[in-house]
């Protein structure tokens, strides 16, 4: 994609949240979601120092066309609750059509089901509205809830890459998980 990847409107709702744009007030709780012990070796830290550069940021590549970032929040006060990602793949790395997602959940709201909702909910959302054929899931072979979500949302497991991504400056394995276009109406049971 090289054109703006809209806000789904009206926004995205699961069982207790709601899917709404990042804003500089999500910071601190989203950095602290990615820094807590049980998260961290999952995932990097934010990528900007401070809420209004990260928010800035957000907003280039969501224009670009590379990155819609959502933030899982609770639909009476709009406190943030993690965070849910959709990178596209740029037209000038040859993998047009196809998008990564990625989330988090803070410690204190997990175990209420919201990952699976959420991933479901935009990827549903990206087949209806996106040109992709392909979303994918990455996920470290030893994140057994990451795992789970994707069984739980209708991913297919591919195989164990080797060495594939970055994590805190470490290379590690990451196990592939994908849905196709053609497999956005067969779900299973959340």
């Amino acid at each position: 994609m090289t054109e703006a990847i809209p806000f789904p409107s009206p926004p995205l709702a699961g069982a207790g949240f709601i899917l709404r744009p990042f804003v500089a007030d999500d910071y601190r709780a989203a950095n602290a979601s990615r820094e807590h012990p049980e998260t961290r070796e999952w995932v990097n830290g934010l990528p900007q120092p401070a809420a209004n550069e990260m928010v800035r940021f957000l907003e280039d590549l969501r224009l670009m066309g590379r990155l819609l970032h959502l933030a899982i929040a609770e639909p009476e006060s709009g406190s943030f609750v993690g965070e849910v990602l959709l990178f596209v793949r740029t037209p000038e790395a040859g993998e047009t059509g196809i998008g990564e997602i990625a989330y988090v959940v803070a410690p204190e709201a997990r175990g209420r089901g919201i990952a699976p909702q959420a991933v479901r909910l935009l990827s549903d959302w990206a087949f209806a509205e996106l040109p992709l054929e392909r979303l994918q899931l990455s996920i470290h072979p030893n994140n057994g809830a990451s795992r789970r979500v994707a069984e739980k949302t209708g991913y297919t497991y591919e195989g164990t890459l080797r060495s594939t991504k970055l994590i805190r400056g470490s290379r590690v394995d990451s196990m592939l998980f994908s849905r196709l276009r053609e497999d956005a109406r067969v779900h299973q049971p959340l």
